[in-house]
Formats: C-alpha cells, sequence, structure tokens
C-alpha cells in the first residue's frame, strides 16, 4: 500500500502543480492582452499626431496644442504598460528588461526582444552540450542551441541575433 499512497501524493502534488501554472499562464495571458489593447490606442495616437502634424504643416500654422495633449496620452499609456509589464514579472517571477522593458525570465542572459545582455546574480550552467531537449514549439539557437520563443529577435542565452 505504501507505493500506491507515494503514487497518490505525487498525482496530487502534480494536480496542485498544474493548476497553479494554469493560474498563472492565464493571468499573464489577460495582462498581455491588456498590453496589447494599450498599444493600440498607441498607434492610433501616433498616426493621429502624423495626421494632426501635417495637416499645421499643410496649413502653414508653428503652434500645435493638439500635438502636446496627444503626446501627453502617449506618456500616460506607455506609464501604464509598464506597470502592466511589472504585473507579468509578478506573476511570473522575472525581471524586466533595462534597454526595452520587455519581460525577460530569470535564466535568460540575453533580452529576447533587444539583445541586451542582463544583468544577472544566479550562476549558469556553463557547458550546455551536455543537455539534449526535444523541441516542440521555440525556436532553437544555432549559435548555441538555446530554446527561443518563436517570435524572440535574440537568442535570451547568447544574444545572437536569429
Amino acid at each position: 500500500m505504501g507505493f500506491i499512497d507515494d503514487i497518490g501524493k505525487r498525482i496530487s502534488r502534480g494536480t496542485k502543480v498544474l493548476g497553479q501554472k494554469s493560474g498563472e499562464f492565464i493571468e499573464v495571458t489577460r495582462i498581455k492582452l491588456d498590453i496589447a489593447s494599450e498599444k493600440d490606442k498607441l498607434e492610433k495616437l501616433y498616426e493621429e499626431i502624423g495626421k494632426i502634424a501635417y495637416q499645421f504643416y499643410k496649413d502653414g500654422s508653428g503652434d500645435m496644442p493638439q500635438i502636446s495633449d496627444q503626446c501627453r496620452l502617449i506618456d500616460e499609456i506607455q506609464q501604464k504598460i509598464k506597470i502592466l509589464n511589472k504585473k507579468i514579472v509578478q506573476v511570473k517571477g522575472g525581471s524586466l528588461c533595462k534597454e526595452c522593458g520587455e519581460v525577460v525570465s530569470t535564466t535568460q542572459r540575453y533580452c529576447h526582444h533587444c539583445g541586451r545582455e542582463l544583468e544577472r546574480t544566479n550562476a549558469v550552467v556553463e557547458n550546455e552540450k551536455e543537455y539534449r531537449v526535444e523541441v516542440s514549439n521555440g525556436v532553437v539557437c544555432k549559435e548555441c542551441g538555446a530554446l527561443n520563443e518563436e517570435d524572440a529577435e535574440y537568442c535570451a542565452s547568447c544574444g545572437n541575433k536569429q
């Protein structure tokens, strides 16, 4: 009976961890949708500013008070995006790239978005060639063999452009 009890406990722990990870995934997805919505607002504001600036240029006007209002809105939305990114960090337990503000995991040595080397205090496994991982989703870096997100522009491990 000890063997069956042990299996039962392991299944119970596994189910609990899976539940926690599912909740984390749902929360991060919700926050990312909020960020995408804010970025859409930014794009619309940029377009609006461009139209206003062009019209002022075309009319020969010098003062552009409407652009100042739009720029203030852009600043507010960018601040909101930073706050949302920090929420993702709290949920996932990572950090933010100081260069571009992208959320990065604690295992990354380079930002997958801008390629900046990240400041890390943790030890990193130096001999990555001893490990073999079968990849079902993501992209493997041709330089170092690290697994990266499919949309990563730079390798999170070595910083090379993908």
